[in-house]
C-alpha cells in the first residue's frame, strides 16, 4: 500500500506475499495529522528491474 497526505510524497507499507494484512499504520509527523486530503493505492513491487503496478489512486476529504 502507498499512502499520500497533503504536502508530503508517498509512504510505502509492505504487506506478506499470498496473505491477507491488517494495515493499522500511524504517521507520528504532527503536521500530517492536522491534513484534509488523503490518497491511496494499492502497489505490486516487481523488483528493482521493473516498474511497479499501481491501482488507480482513491482520494480523500474530510
Amino acid at each position: 500500500m502507498q499512502v499520500r497526505v497533503e504536502g508530503y510524497d508517498w509512504s510505502r507499507f509492505n504487506g506478506t506475499q499470498k496473505k491477507t494484512v491488517w494495515l493499522d499504520k500511524l504517521s507520528y509527523d504532527g503536521a500530517a495529522l492536522h491534513t484534509d486530503d488523503a490518497w491511496i493505492r494499492a502497489c505490486r513491487d516487481r523488483g528493482s528491474l521493473r516498474p511497479d503496478n499501481c491501482s488507480a489512486t482513491k482520494a480523500y476529504h474530510r
